[in-house]
């Protein structure tokens, strides 16, 4: 991922407004590895206590995805996270920045490396330049960081353009590095979710998007450098992408 050295924002944003949802049973599983590890402990912003859905006290939205608890207006979810005034935009790609045409074809897994809480971490300009579209709690409660149709901070250069992406929080430390049921369900709902914009538009942005493994994927499968989402996660999406696929059906 590229690297950021940004000052943290200083935004505050309005009440916050929890969504509630229900996350339907899923079976339990283990993931091991851990890939790019996130910050092991989150950085306080300082001052007043901070709220645990929103530790930066961030600008908040309506989230695009209906079950997430809420959307919060990550920095690095902008094209200069330490003045976020312009919404990265999906028509650059590469190291480069050439031009290409924006697209949502692909749905990236990732872990964090670490079981505690990464909000803080990715609320922030931090140093690993991380932000994903979406991050999935141990209770399978979703916030969105970055709307869809902006491009995330997450996969690297030639994916963030075409992907949203989802960072899963650990339930377990080594060598298992457990992800829970809910998370597992969760994954496979926003999967499914996100198919039923193929061939119309997202926040915006054109999808082109089926439920199989050429458009689930993971951070290693895009990149040979990392683990992440690590190596039981990794033998579990064909079973994500085939509880996403029922899903859908019943959409």
């Amino acid at each position: 991922m590229p690297h950021s050295q940004s000052p943290d924002p200083a935004a505050h944003g309005s009440a916050h407004t929890r969504r509630r949802f229900l996350i339907a049973a899923g079976a339990g599983v283990t993931v091991t590895a851990a890939g790019i590890w996130l910050a092991v402990t989150p950085e306080g912003s300082g001052g007043t206590a901070a709220h645990p859905d929103n530790p930066r006290g961030l600008t908040q939205y309506d989230p695009v995805y209906p079950r997430a608890v809420s959307g919060l207006e990550a920095p690095l979810g902008f094209d200069e996270c330490a003045h976020p005034t312009t919404r990265a935009s999906r028509d650059t790609a590469g190291s480069d920045r050439h031009s290409v045409t924006p697209v949502i074809d692909r749905f990236v897994i990732h872990h964090t490396g670490t079981t505690a809480d990464q909000l803080d971490f990715l609320s922030r300009c931090n140093k690993r330049s991380s932000a994903p579209t979406f991050y999935l709690r141990h209770d399978g409660s979703v916030i969105e960081l970055i709307r869809p149709g902006a491009k995330p901070s997450s996969t690297g250069a030639d994916w963030n353009w075409r992907s949203v992406a989802v960072e899963t929080l650990n339930a377990t430390g080594a060598p298992d590095y457990a992800v829970t049921a809910a998370q597992l369900e969760e994954l496979a709902q926003m999967i499914a979710w996100l198919a039923t914009y193929d061939g119309k538009r997202l926040d915006g942005v054109p999808v082109s998007f089926t439920i199989d493994r050429d458009h689930v994927i993971t951070h290693q499968e895009t990149w040979s450098g990392t683990e992440c989402p690590g190596p039981y996660l990794q033998s579990r999406v064909d079973d994500i992408v085939a509880r996403a696929q029922q899903i859908f059906r019943t959409i």
